[in-house]
């Protein structure tokens, strides 16, 4: 069905390009027969890359869950601990019973929980793919009762949501098992994480930790499940310690290289640039996002190298970092340290001498590629 969208209100509380931006859109539901509000957070850099495409995260319960959820992401993401991202906060006050309405017999929605259901998939969803440049990548996170009605878009044949974020949520009957069942049989990559707090409603907790109980037991690589119990939270006070871990979570595999990997994973991986390649084909893969190869990530492999004597790496790192940066001087670098480890040092002077005209990256600056130039000499008499 076709979507009628009014602008009613356009809102931007900050106009400073670099900086996240928030819109009010009215939707005119066909599905809801009324016009629907919804609060829409740009990613801050959205008009300034004009070809990227970004991951979009739905909120329900935005009457008080936007702003948590939308600082965190602008936060995270600001550190490269996330992708930048939508967030679309849909406005449910004075909507919500009737938005969650659910049969009582077979606890699935019903009537206005249809029409809700229908109105996110149909209209709300497909208007932003038809309006902004959004990645497959979809995440939907709810509190209460809405964290229990996000998860019925998991039982699409084609799950509309690739990652889902629990928080203290109200299950209905039946939905442990219903999970269960399709995340075991699922052929897509999913993500889903649960919390609450050591201090929430006695049934209410036992209920979360018996869901937790039936995930646990799947037995799909495609699945990564997470359940977090904070001590002493409660029903509400969860909300602000879940948001950034779940985050943090589904993106795992975005963010740069940590300490802990490089002591776990690094350090004991002989095909050091095969891995960082693998790194990131996965965020491709998982998130849809062709990203270059952090500074960063592959300085952390240099190390790596460094501290194993793993030189043979030097050369295929080398032709990755000219590659995603061949105007700097990474290129020249790792050829001069190989061909000088490996007891050529006609060859690295060369390559510390052609570094000279290329931009420097951190330490590596000109002044170090004279050094260790003239060392060569010195040692050598070239």
């Amino acid at each position: 069905m076709r979507l009628f969208i009014s602008f009613l209100v356009i809102l931007f509380f900050v106009e400073h390009k670099g900086f996240s931006q928030i819109r009010y859109i009215e939707l005119d539901s066909e599905y809801l027969e009324e016009s629907r509000r919804v609060k829409l957070q740009l990613p801050r850099n959205y008009e300034k890359n004009k070809k990227k495409s970004y991951p979009v995260v739905f909120v329900f319960d935005a009457d008080y869950l936007f702003e948590p959820v939308a600082g965190m992401v602008d936060y995270l993401s600001f550190w490269e601990e996330i992708p930048e991202a939508f967030v679309v906060g849909i406005i449910q006050g004075g909507h919500r019973e009737q938005d969650m309405m659910i049969d009582e017999d077979q606890f699935l929605p019903v009537g206005p929980g249809e029409d809700f259901f229908d109105f996110i998939e149909l209209e709300l969803m497909k208007y932003m793919d038809d309006n902004y440049r959004t990645t497959p990548l979809s995440i939907a996170i709810g509190h209460n009762q809405t964290a229990n009605f996000a998860n019925f878009f998991v039982f699409k044949k084609v799950p509309l949501f690739q990652a889902y974020i629990n928080i203290s949520p109200h299950f209905t009957p039946k939905m442990s098992s219903r999970m269960a069942k399709s995340l075991d049989n699922s052929k897509n990559r999913t993500w889903f994480y649960l919390a609450n707090g050591t201090d929430e409603v006695k049934d209410v907790k036992k209920d979360i930790k018996d869901f937790a109980m039936a995930m646990n037991v799947i037995n799909n690589p495609l699945l990564t499940f997470t359940y977090d119990e904070f001590k002493g939270a409660t029903h509400y006070t969860v909300v602000s310690q879940a948001i950034p871990v779940a985050l943090e979570k589904i993106f795992a595999t975005y963010q740069p290289i940590t300490t802990k990997e490089f002591d776990e994973v690094l350090l004991v991986t002989p095909d050091l640039v095969n891995y960082l390649e693998n790194k990131y084909a996965d965020i491709s893969t998982y998130y849809g996002l062709n990203i270059n190869y952090r500074i960063y990530d592959i300085m952390y492999v240099l190390r790596a190298i460094e501290e194993t004597n793993n030189w043979d790496q030097l050369l295929p790192l080398a032709k990755l970092a000219k590659s995603a940066y061949p105007d700097t001087m990474l290129d020249s670098y790792f050829r001069a340290r190989y061909f000088q480890e490996k007891g050529e040092p006609k060859k690295a002077l060369k390559h510390y001498q052609d570094a000279y005209g290329f931009d420097e990256v951190g330490y590596l600056t000109k002044e170090l590629m004279l050094i260790r130039a003239d060392e060569i000499k010195e040692v050598f008499g070239y």
